[in-house]
């Protein structure tokens, strides 16, 4: 891998690029009892945390599953320790070790391995593609210094195959490492943005790993992502009244998965209406909770930009008791 593409792969969204006629057929050729079991899963016979995990082959990491001399594609779950040294990287002394490691590891479904010190050192890269179709090989052929496998989970969900999602619903919460933050739902306000989030309270496995706060400005707003492996809310609706203290929306006008917890101490007429709101802060134990975490250090890159958590704060989902 050159340099150019290692300053790629630090970014967390990489880019698909098609494999092709090569791509297809690699996958065509790929164990046919691990593309049943793939299939299984998209259509919601596991689930990340349960039943996907649990099922999962014990010769998934077994070198017959092992593609030498091919490198696929996809969206970076965890960086390799080798290049990423002051981070969370990913450490692991062969090609097994790298699958097991995506084995564990919530959201990785594609890993890259490379042993060859002359040509990559020791890397493990763990990413992740969307649906077993859209899986891509980069570059393959005796050149290739990397080998790469899957592990079938944590593939993007059809909402057909969920459960029915409960209406009677009202509290859903957040569970961090600080405390539970409960929120009562506002399906009046915003229908199609509860219905998100009551799915996504039903199922904790459908959140991502990128559901945390990553954003803390003091005393005005906290901010997260409620990302997860079904497709968003896509419909925006303009808040019904300006925004106070406590109430929760899609984040940049948007119609999600990035929301943010407001917490001046005025109505927020300086946003009028522009954010799709759908909860609201349940309780005082809650929004001590919100307030440790927009308490805790931050740093913006320069005066006047954001200022992003220096450890973000990731979080389960969960169906709450009604006030």
């Amino acid at each position: 891998m050159g340099v150019k593409q290692r300053s790629r792969q630090r970014q967390i969204i990489i880019l698909c690029v098609s494999g092709g006629l090569v791509g297809l057929l690699v996958l065509l050729m790929y164990d046919k009892a691990h593309t049943v079991h793939t299939s299984a899963i998209n259509k919601g016979v596991g689930t990340e945390s349960g039943a996907a995990r649990r099922d999962l082959r014990a010769d998934v990491c077994a070198v017959a599953n092992h593609h030498a001399n091919l490198e696929y594609w996809g969206e970076v779950v965890k960086a390799s320790g080798e290049v990423a040294p002051n981070t969370d990287g990913v450490h692991a002394a062969n090609a097994q070790e790298c699958c097991m490691a995506c084995q564990v590891t919530r959201g990785c479904n594609i890993w890259v391995y490379c042993g060859d010190p002359s040509k990559c050192g020791s890397q493990c890269w763990l990413k992740r593609a969307g649906k077993a179709s859209q899986v891509h090989v980069h570059d393959q052929g005796p050149h290739v210094a990397w080998t790469s496998g899957l592990v079938p989970k944590d593939f993007d969900r059809d909402v057909e195959s969920l459960p029915p999602v409960d209406d009677q619903i009202e509290v859903v919460a957040l569970d961090t490492q600080y405390g539970r933050i409960r929120i009562k739902l506002k399906p009046q306000w915003s229908l199609s943005s509860v219905t998100y989030v009551r799915r996504l309270a039903m199922s904790p496995e459908l959140c991502t790993p990128s559901c945390e706060f990553y954003r803390a400005e003091p005393s005005f707003l906290l901010q997260g992502s409620l990302r997860g492996f079904i497709p968003p809310n896509n419909i925006t609706t303009p808040g019904p009244k300006l925004m106070e203290r406590g109430e929760i929306g899609w984040a940049g006008g948007s119609a999600g998965p990035d929301f943010f917890i407001y917490l001046g101490s005025e109505p927020a007429a300086h946003w009028k209406h522009d954010h799709t709101v759908w909860g609201v802060i349940a309780d005082e134990e809650s929004l001590k909770v919100v307030e440790k975490i927009n308490s805790l250090p931050a740093k913006a890159p320069r005066p006047g930009d954001m200022h992003m958590l220096e450890k973000r704060v990731s979080f389960s989902t969960a169906v709450a008791k009604a006030v």
